[in-house]
C-alpha cells in the first residue's frame, strides 16, 4: 500500500539533513524526536521506499512479541501466561497495523513493554540494574511519544509505594528527560501545523467509543460495535 499522509511527513523529515530534521520537528510533528532520528539513519541504509522505511517499524513490532512473552511470564508467573500475552501481541490488529506504518507508534509500544518488564522485575528484585533498566526504558519511551508518560507515572507511583526512597534516583532521571522535552511539547502544542489541533477537536466521548473498536479491529466500522463488543 502507498504512503498515507502522516508517513509522508516522516519521509520528508528523513530527507532533511540531521540538523534540518531536528529543527523541523517542532512545527511539523506532535511527538518527540527519537523515532525520527532512528528513521533518518534507517533510510540511509535501507532506502525510502514503502518497504524500506516501514521495515523499521516492522522490526520494532516483531521484537515486541518476545518482550511481551517475558513480561507475561514475569507478571503472571507462568510460561503459559507468557505465551498467551505474546500470541495476543502478535495478532492484535492495532499492533499489526502500526508495525506496518512509518510512524513512532511501534517503537512506543516496544519501549513501553520494556519499561513494564523492568517495572515487574524491580518489584521482585529492586536491584540497581533493574531500576536502571526501568529508568532507561521509561525515558526512551517518553522520548518517543509523550503518552508514555501515563504508563511511566503509574509505574512510578507503584514503585514509590512499594520501595520508597530507593526509587528516587531512577524516577528523578526519568523526570529530567520529561522536563527536557517540555519546551518542545509546548511549542508543538501551540503550532498550527501539527495534530494537536485535531486532538483538541475530538470529544473524549468519541475517543472512548472508538477505543474498543480500534483495539479489536483497527479499520473499524461504527455499525459493527455490538458485534465487536460480543
Amino acid at each position: 500500500q502507498s504512503f498515507e499522509y502522516a508517513e509522508i511527513v516522516t519521509l520528508r523529515l528523513a530527507h532533511h539533513s540531521c540538523g534540518g530534521m531536528l529543527s523541523t520537528i517542532p512545527t511539523s510533528e506532535s511527538t518527540p524526536p527519537l523515532y525520527y532520528a532512528l528513521a533518518w539513519v534507517w533510510v540511509k541504509a535501507f532506502g525510502a521506499s514503502e518497504a524500506g522505511i516501514r521495515s523499521l517499524s516492522a522490526v520494532f513490532g516483531t521484537v515486541t512479541v518476545p518482550v511481551a512473552y517475558v513480561v507475561g511470564r514475569t507478571m503472571l508467573r507462568s510460561r503459559g501466561g507468557g505465551l498467551a500475552v505474546a500470541a495476543m501481541t502478535s495478532v492484535a490488529p492495532v499492533l499489526v497495523w502500526y508495525s506496518q506504518e512509518a510512524r513512532a507508534y511501534a517503537l512506543f509500544v516496544l519501549l513501553g513493554a520494556v519499561s513494564l518488564l523492568f517495572f515487574a522485575r524491580t518489584l521482585d528484585n529492586p536491584s540497581a540494574g533493574n531500576l536502571s533498566g526501568w529508568a532507561a526504558a521509561s525515558a526512551l519511551a517518553i522520548a518517543t511519544h509523550y503518552f508514555a508518560g501515563f504508563l511511566v507515572l503509574a509505574e512510578t507511583l507503584v514503585l514509590l509505594r512499594r520501595l520508597g526512597r530507593r526509587v528516587l534516583p531512577a524516577a528523578g532521571s526519568v523526570l529530567a528527560v520529561a522536563a527536557a522535552l517540555t519546551p518542545l511539547a509546548y511549542r508543538q502544542y501551540h503550532s498550527g501545523g501539527n495534530k494537536w489541533s485535531w486532538f483538541r477537536q475530538a470529544p473524549i466521548g468519541a475517543r472512548l467509543h472508538e477505543l474498543l473498536e480500534r483495539f479489536l479491529d483497527f479499520n473499524y466500522d461504527p455499525g459493527r460495535t455490538p458485534l465487536l463488543v460480543a
